[in-house]
C-alpha cells in the first residue's frame, strides 16, 4: 500500500527539479539533474523533456535547463491577484462612510465572477460573501460591471463564448434572462457608471457594482456595495451607486488608471 507521499511521485520529481534548476548558479545539464536527484537517466530526461514542452522549463544552446516562461506567467498572475487585493484594502482604509456596507472585490473568470475579497458588515444581509466563492457573473452587480466595462468586440467575443444555452438558471425571479435584457443594461451601466442587482443574487439584497481598471485602462475587477433593500431609502440609490463608482476609481488610481 503506497503511502500519501508516493502516489504522484512523478508530480514530486517535477517539483524537486523545478527547485533544483531554481537554485542552480547555472544551467544545469539533464546529468547533473540526474544525479543529485538520485534519478534514473531515462526517468530524469523523460520528465525534462515534457516540463519543456508544457514551457515549465527552457532548454539553452549549451543544453542546460533554466526555469520556464510559463512559471512567469503564473508568478505575474499571482502577484498582481495579491496586489489588487492588497490595493483594494488599502482604498477601504480611507473611506468610513462605507463602514455600514458589505463591501466585496470579484475577477470576471468565465462566465462567473470569483471573489478576491470581503469586507462583511454587521448589517444582516440574508447571504454571506466569502473569499473563493463564484457566482453568475450576468446575475452580478461586479460582473455586470465588467461586461460592460468592455469594448464591443470583447463584449461579443463574451457573448458568444457563453450563449444564453449554456446560461445558469436563474437564482430569483429579478434574474437577467436573455441576451436582449443584458445588452440593453450593458448601456445602462455605461451611461449612468455603475451597475444595479436588484436581487437578482437573493430576494431582498441589492449591491451596487462599478468596474476596477488597470493603468491600461483595462477592466480588471469589480467593486461591490451590497446592503438590504430595507436600507436603500436610507442612502438613495443614486449615492449608493456614486459610492460605489468612487471605489471603483479610488482602486484603479491605486493599480495606476489615470483616465477620466
Amino acid at each position: 500500500m503506497p503511502t500519501s507521499q508516493d502516489t504522484v511521485p512523478a508530480l514530486r520529481r517535477a517539483v524537486r527539479i523545478l527547485d533544483l534548476v531554481r537554485a542552480a548558479s547555472r544551467p544545469p545539464l539533464a546529468a547533473d539533474i540526474a544525479k543529485q536527484l538520485d534519478l534514473p537517466r531515462s526517468t530524469a530526461h523523460g520528465l525534462l523533456a515534457v516540463m519543456v514542452e508544457l514551457e515549465l522549463l527552457d532548454k539553452n544552446a549549451a543544453q542546460g535547463y533554466r526555469l520556464g516562461t510559463r512559471l512567469l506567467d503564473w508568478a505575474g498572475d499571482v502577484t498582481e491577484k495579491r496586489d489588487l487585493v492588497a490595493e483594494f484594502y488599502h482604498a477601504l482604509e480611507t473611506r468610513p462612510d462605507l463602514d455600514s456596507f458589505t463591501i466585496t472585490l470579484t475577477m470576471l473568470d468565465g462566465a462567473d465572477v470569483v471573489y478576491l475579497a470581503c469586507r462583511n458588515s454587521a448589517t444582516v444581509l440574508g447571504a454571506s460573501f466569502r473569499v473563493g466563492m463564484r457566482l453568475p457573473a450576468i446575475f452580478t452587480a461586479t460582473g455586470n460591471a465588467m461586461l460592460a466595462g468592455m469594448d464591443d468586440t470583447s463584449f461579443d467575443e463574451w457573448l458568444a463564448q457563453h450563449p444564453v444555452s449554456g446560461w445558469p438558471k436563474p437564482l430569483t425571479p429579478n434574474a437577467i434572462r436573455s441576451v436582449a435584457t443584458l445588452v440593453r443594461e450593458m448601456g445602462e451601466i455605461r451611461h449612468r457608471g455603475y451597475a444595479v442587482d436588484d436581487e437578482q443574487i437573493h430576494d431582498g439584497l441589492w449591491c451596487f457594482g462599478s468596474a476596477v481598471k488597470d493603468h491600461s485602462g483595462h477592466a480588471v475587477a469589480g467593486v461591490g456595495i451590497s446592503l438590504p433593500q430595507t436600507e436603500l431609502g436610507r442612502y438613495g440609490m443614486e449615492k449608493l451607486g456614486e459610492r460605489a463608482v468612487d471605489l471603483g476609481r479610488a482602486v484603479s488610481f491605486r493599480l495606476g488608471y489615470r483616465g477620466t
